[in-house]
C-alpha cells in the first residue's frame, strides 16, 4: 500500500511542479469560488439554476454556463502563463467550443419533450425518464468522441483514455478504502439526506411487473455507466484531448467545468470537485488512462447509493 500510494503522489506532485503557476493558480481558484458563491449565496446565481437566466432556451442557457465558465478560465490562465501561441490556435478554440456545446446539449435535454410515454403510469414513466437521463452521455457523447479519436486526434492512445494503462490502479484502490470514512460520516448530512440516493426504491415501489430491487439493479447499472462517460467527458477528452493543444495547461479549465457541472447538488459536493477534479486530471495527464478516475468515481457513488439504501432501511434515515 505505502509504495503504490508514494508512486502515485510522485507522480501529482510532478504534475504540480511543472504546472504551478501562481497568478493562473489563484485565478483559476477565485473563478471558482465566486462561482460556487453566487451559485449557492446569491439570488442570481439560484434563479439561475431555475432556469431564470438571459435566453428562454434551455440549449442557450445551458450552453452560457459550460461554453463561458470555460474560456473564462482558459484563456486568462494561458494569458497568465504567457502561453501566446495557445491563444492564437484555432484547434484550441475550434475542439474547445465543439466539446462545450456537447456537454451542454447532453447536460439540457430533455426526454419528456422528445418521447412519449402517455401509455404508462406517472410512477413508470418518472422511472423510464431517470433511466433515459443517465443514458443521454452514452447517446450524445460517445459516438462524437469517438469521431473526434478516428478523425481527429489518430495520436490519442485508446479512447481518451480508456486503454489498457494500469498506471496506479493499485494505490487508486486504496485511495478509495480511505475515502470510506469520509462518505460515512458525509452521508448523514443534510444535504446528503435530501439529494441521495439518485433512485429511492421506496418511492418507486414494484412497477412494470419487477419488484422494486431489480428495477434498482437496472437503474444502478446505468448510474455506473454514466460515471465512466463523466470520466471519459472531462480527464479524457477534456485532459487528454486538449493536451494535445495545450498540454498541461488543459486541466485547470477543465477542472473549473467540472465544478459547474456539479452546481444544483449538495455544495459540498462542489467544492470537493475542485479539488477531485484537479488531482484526477493532474494524474490522467501524467499516466494518459481515466481509470483511476473511474475507480474513484464509480466507488464513491456506489458507497453512497448503498449507504442511503442501509440508513433508509435499516435505520429510518431520509
Amino acid at each position: 500500500m505505502k509504495h503504490s500510494l508514494q508512486l502515485l503522489f510522485r507522480d501529482f506532485s510532478a504534475f504540480f511542479r511543472q504546472d504551478f503557476n501562481l497568478w493562473a493558480y489563484a485565478y483559476t481558484v477565485l473563478l471558482v469560488a465566486c462561482s460556487v458563491a453566487l451559485m449557492y449565496g446569491a439570488a442570481w446565481g439560484r434563479d439561475f439554476e431555475r432556469g431564470v437566466t438571459p435566453f428562454g432556451n434551455v440549449y442557450a442557457n445551458h450552453a452560457l454556463r459550460y461554453v463561458g465558465i470555460y474560456f473564462l478560465a482558459a484563456i486568462p490562465s494561458l494569458a497568465l502563463r504567457r502561453r501566446y501561441a495557445e491563444l492564437r490556435s484555432g484547434a484550441f478554440y475550434g475542439k474547445a467550443i465543439v466539446l462545450m456545446l456537447l456537454l451542454s446539449f447532453s447536460d439540457a435535454f430533455s426526454w419528456r419533450t422528445a418521447v412519449d410515454f402517455s401509455g404508462y403510469s406517472h410512477v413508470e414513466q418518472s422511472y423510464l425518464f431517470k433511466v433515459m437521463w443517465r443514458m443521454r452521455n452514452l447517446l450524445f457523447i460517445l459516438p462524437l468522441l469517438i469521431a473526434m479519436r478516428i478523425f481527429f486526434d489518430k495520436k490519442v492512445k485508446g479512447l481518451y483514455g480508456l486503454c489498457r494503462g494500469r498506471h496506479h490502479v493499485r494505490a487508486y484502490l486504496w485511495l478509495y478504502v480511505v475515502v470510506v470514512p469520509l462518505l460515512i460520516f458525509a452521508s448523514f448530512t443534510n444535504d446528503f439526506l435530501s439529494y441521495y440516493p439518485s433512485y429511492k426504491p421506496w418511492v418507486f415501489g414494484d412497477i412494470f411487473g419487477r419488484p422494486a430491487w431489480l428495477n434498482a439493479l437496472m437503474f444502478e447499472t446505468v448510474y455506473m455507466a454514466d460515471f465512466v462517460m463523466v470520466e471519459l467527458f472531462f480527464r479524457g477528452a477534456l485532459v487528454i484531448g486538449m493536451a494535445a493543444t495545450l498540454g498541461r495547461s488543459a486541466v485547470l479549465p477543465m477542472v473549473a467545468v467540472y465544478v459547474a457541472l456539479h452546481f444544483g447538488k449538495p455544495a459540498l459536493e462542489a467544492i470537493s470537485a475542485l479539488f477531485g477534479g484537479y488531482f484526477l486530471g493532474a494524474l490522467a495527464f501524467q499516466t494518459r488512462h481515466i481509470w483511476g478516475g473511474v475507480i474513484i468515481h464509480m466507488g464513491i457513488a456506489l458507497l453512497i447509493e448503498l449507504l442511503r439504501f442501509f440508513e433508509h432501511y435499516a435505520l429510518g434515515v431520509g
